[in-house]
């Protein structure tokens, strides 16, 4: 049903997915169009039951040592997702590993009843919930200050009514939350920990989770920000355009 509702009730966000898809994957951009909408509507519908999913072990981990050796470096942690699969099993997966370690970025959703829902379902995993504010990156640099801190945000985030990254052939930004994260790692002697969640087949998924990325370099210096932008936007570049139909912010990007 996900497919032809969500073209239906959504005809603005269909449209910027089919203009997106269809540049970057000519020969089956439309038919992959229908599978993320089928993706969408399986995330949405499996949000209730995340604690259930996570406990039948349905979300498997590849690179457990890249999560490991980062989890035991001895060093604050930020961990980079991207709205891939069902990214909120992923983030929940890593409050679970890490508990009482971790804090995440969140937008409650505007309608009451559902941000009501969303808060007693991401409640249950042991870890900070930074409602996105004006001070929401002065609350993260806190956390990584804390012994084992560990500071989750998006590297896909939607702000101002854009997709700020990965760039997908745009110019690289040092504004969107790829460049604050380079910034707050370079500040805090951090590790970036990019990571996203793959969809396999039906209600089974696995988190990915890539090398660590260790910059160096003064955060006042705008060349080795750009640089750090640089490698991380490449970094999480490449899953997105290999799991476009599992990418959710298709349906915001604007070229």
């Amino acid at each position: 049903m996900a497919p032809r509702l969500g073209k239906l009730a959504n005809p603005v966000s269909h449209d910027r997915a089919s203009k997106l898809l269809t540049r970057l994957d000519p020969l089956s951009g439309h038919r992959a169009v229908d599978r993320l909408w089928a993706n969408v509507g399986r995330t949405f519908a499996e949000f209730a039951v995340s604690h259930r999913m996570l406990r039948a072990g349905r979300v498997a981990i590849d690179g457990e040592e890249h999560l490991t050796g980062a989890l035991n470096s001895g060093r604050p942690v930020i961990a980079v997702f991207l709205h891939l699969g069902n990214w909120e099993l992923a983030e929940m997966q890593l409050g679970f590993r890490a508990p009482g370690r971790v804090a995440v970025i969140v937008a409650p959703p505007a309608s009451g009843a559902r941000a009501a829902i969303a808060e007693r379902v991401r409640s249950k995993v042991p870890a900070d919930l930074l409602v996105h504010s004006r001070t929401v990156w002065r609350q993260g640099l806190a956390k990584l200050r804390e012994p084992g801190g560990i500071f989750m945000v998006a590297a896909d985030e939607n702000a101002g009514g854009q997709v700020r990254g990965p760039s997908l052939g745009r110019p690289l930004r040092t504004d969107g939350n790829i460049g604050k994260a380079v910034r707050l790692a370079l500040t805090t002697d951090a590790l970036i920990l990019p990571f996203y969640c793959e969809r396999l087949a039906g209600a089974h998924l696995v988190s990915r989770y890539l090398e660590p990325l260790d910059f160096k370099g003064d955060p006042r210096d705008q060349d080795a920000v750009l640089e750090g932008v640089r490698v991380l936007d490449s970094t999480v570049e490449a899953p997105v355009l290999r799991l476009l139909d599992q990418w959710y912010m298709a349906l915001a990007f604007r070229s």
